[in-house]
């Protein structure tokens, strides 16, 4: 099959190749869930990030600049985030430098996504240990070092492996506690909207 290239118009040739995307508009996050779920699978830096690229899309300097972190920790984070599918980009080359400028934008259905495959894998991590922590019993020494399992204990004849001191009973129902308090919290997670 021949194509006859010379019946396209030189200027909408020209035309098609210099647009340029206009930025991405996202609503920004409003609701209180997302938001807390954001803190929990980034961190305060992650929520800062995405917090500046729900407004507007960014290039990583750009984001250095509106959040006050050093470009190199803001492109940690902006990988780590991409990893988890909470952020994406689109790739750009500058005409003066012929380097590549990366842009970012947040896409809250990709994002919801991310959150929730990592809401999932925390919710597996946590029932886990809450498994272990309730099953097992704990020692530790009067001076907080950490709690040995019942077996680790017996096998160092219920002294400190780390400053030799008697070990006691350690009661961890706070911790128990705290893990099921933190499953609750991401349970309530589920069905939530990044914009809602």
């Amino acid at each position: 099959m021949f194509i006859n290239y010379s019946s396209i118009r030189g200027d909408r040739l020209k035309k098609a190749k210099t647009r340029k995307k206009s930025p991405r508009k996202t609503p920004p996050v409003s609701n209180t869930e997302v938001k807390e779920l954001i803190d929990a699978v980034c961190g305060d830096h992650g929520h800062l990030i995405i917090s500046a690229l729900m407004e507007r899309e960014l290039t990583d300097e750009g984001l250095a600049r509106a959040t006050g972190l050093k470009v190199n920790v803001v492109r940690r984070i902006l990988y780590d985030l991409y990893e988890r599918r909470l952020v994406n980009y689109r790739r750009t080359r500058d005409d003066g430098t012929g380097w590549y400028v990366y842009h970012w934008y947040v896409e809250p259905k990709r994002a919801m996504e991310g959150l929730e495959i990592h809401r999932r894998q925390m919710l597996e991590k946590l029932r886990e240990r809450l498994e272990y922590e309730k099953n097992t019993l704990f020692f530790r020494c009067s001076n907080n070092c950490p709690k040995v399992s019942m077996d680790v204990a017996m096998e160092l004849n219920f002294t400190c492996p780390t400053c030799g001191e008697r070990l006691e009973h350690y009661d961890n129902t706070p911790v128990v506690k705290s893990l099921e308090e933190r499953i609750r919290v991401l349970e309530g997670f589920r069905n939530t909207s990044i914009a809602s």
